[in-house]
């Protein structure tokens, strides 16, 4: 169990969060009760040049205008991706998003997917081992159906300059303990992890590429997403064209 300091600072950022977009919590995903796994069409062999990004807040682009400039866009272009869908949803959990958002990624056959959760899952009070197993169940979904995943990790939430004012410790080391779940999740899976402590960095450097809420990243930071993103795929070779 997490420090209290750390449990006080996400009920106050989960205040802030409802209030500038709102909450869409699902029921969590556990090995007894497992969710039966999509159906065919939606595992047909992937479509090369098609890329799916799942996630959250992030992912929609809350906080990026136009929201074609948020990092799923941006990636998309620069791969000169042929089939696309973003299907990020402002407030979702890793839970909610396997049951709104996994089945729209596979209908356009994605041969390569981006995966970004957590903040939300912390917010609502799920454990780090109930989100590990959603991760899994998520990911071997993705890979039964033959997809290259890389999952984003979580941000360094702490040099957030809303959650930096409120003075109280422990954040840097919950989120470092769950990112150590996601890249074990990446190895049992096949899939591959992108660590965003150079990201984090960035945005301890430049406060102001986080928008005027102080949580959600603007149009700056989402640009520093996608040249990542956009490298560890050129560097693992996550993306076919043919």
């Amino acid at each position: 169990m997490a420090h209290r300091s750390v449990t006080v600072l996400f009920v106050f950022v989960a205040l802030l969060l409802l209030a500038a977009c709102g909450s869409s919590h699902g029921t969590s995903a556990n090995s007894s009760n497992a969710r039966p796994l999509p159906t065919e069409p939606s595992l047909a062999p992937p479509l090369p040049s098609s890329y799916a990004a799942l996630g959250a807040s992030e992912t929609y682009g809350i906080g990026v205008a136009p929201r074609t400039d948020s990092y799923p866009y941006l990636v998309e272009r620069a791969l000169h991706a042929r089939h696309f869908v973003d299907v990020g949803i402002p407030g979702a959990t890793l839970s909610s998003g396997y049951d709104g958002e996994l089945s729209r990624a596979l209908s356009i056959r994605p041969s390569f997917v981006t995966v970004l959760f957590g903040t939300n899952d912390i917010l609502a009070g799920y454990s780090r081992g109930t989100f590990l197993r959603d991760l899994r169940d998520l990911v071997l979904t993705l890979r039964q159906a033959r997809v290259q995943v890389l999952i984003v990790g979580l941000p360094d939430l702490s040099y957030f300059p809303r959650v930096r004012s409120a003075h109280i410790h422990g954040v840097h080391a919950l989120i470092t303990s769950w990112n150590s779940g996601m890249q074990s999740i990446a190895r049992q899976t096949g899939s591959h992890f992108l660590d965003l402590a150079v990201y984090s960095s960035i945005l301890a450097k430049h406060p102001e590429y986080v928008t005027a809420d102080g949580l959600h990243p603007g149009n700056k930071a989402h640009a520093r997403l996608a040249q990542l993103i956009l490298a560890e795929v050129r560097r693992e070779h996550l993306w076919r064209v043919a």
